[in-house]
């Protein structure tokens, strides 16, 4: 997503001197700067608004390319690890899987799972949910009962014996997930706070060149 700041530094800077006009590019790059990071601020706050008890993998998930003298573009992004989940949750959408299949976490039949309310299920619980070979395994069960998953063992461990142990599925495997809603809207979230009087572009263009020209040689 693109923010187009369309500014009025060409009013602004009406009638200054030539020696004046050298400052404008420094305090542009300054300007865009502290509007990109006004954005970042605003988009990890905003996740805790808009999803249900955000991990810190997606509350951290907001990058800047600071703008320079030589290239006036300041870009906030979402950094490629999130991009595929945060697409579906900014655009809408249907989840396909990158390999096989689509992990989507049974929150109420596992304490692993339970960690994560928002639904996400991190690559590293993943793993770990894989490892413990004696408590999960992943399939179907026996006799074909049951939906491709992975799927707990519990019970009887006080007896020091699997006899009698039930199972329960954690998650389920799936080729493809219900579509998902547009829930984050990253363009007017951004456009709110490129565009706002109080820590907008055009107000900290003006406060940036009054600095500039006041320590200006």
């Amino acid at each position: 997503m693109r923010i187009d700041i369309r500014d009025n530094i060409k009013e602004v800077t009406k009638g200054l001197s030539s020696m004046q006009k050298k400052q404008i590019p420094f305090a542009t790059m300054l300007a865009l700067n502290d509007t990109a990071f006004a954005l970042h601020k605003t988009y990890k706050k905003q996740t805790t608004q808009k999803f249900d008890k955000p991990t810190q993998f997606t509350q951290k998930g907001f990058r800047v390319d600071k703008a320079k003298k030589t290239n006036l573009v300041a870009v906030v992004y979402v950094e490629k690890k999130r991009e595929d989940y945060m697409k579906l949750e900014i655009d809408g959408g249907i989840r396909t899987p990158k390999n096989s299949a689509i992990v989507t976490p049974n929150k109420k039949n596992s304490n692993e799972i339970n960690k994560y309310p928002s639904g996400n299920i991190t690559k590293g619980a993943y793993n770990k949910l894989k490892r413990n070979k004696a408590k999960y395994f992943f399939g179907k069960p026996k006799g074909n009962q049951g939906t491709e998953g992975i799927w707990e063992r519990y019970g009887r461990e006080s007896a020091g014996t699997s006899a009698g142990q039930k199972i329960r599925q954690v998650a389920r495997l799936s080729k493809t997930t219900k579509s998902y809603k547009a829930l984050y809207p990253f363009e007017s979230i951004g456009n709110g706070v490129a565009f706002s009087r109080k820590n907008g572009f055009d107000s900290n263009f003006a406060k940036r060149l009054r600095r500039a020209l006041d320590t200006a040689r």
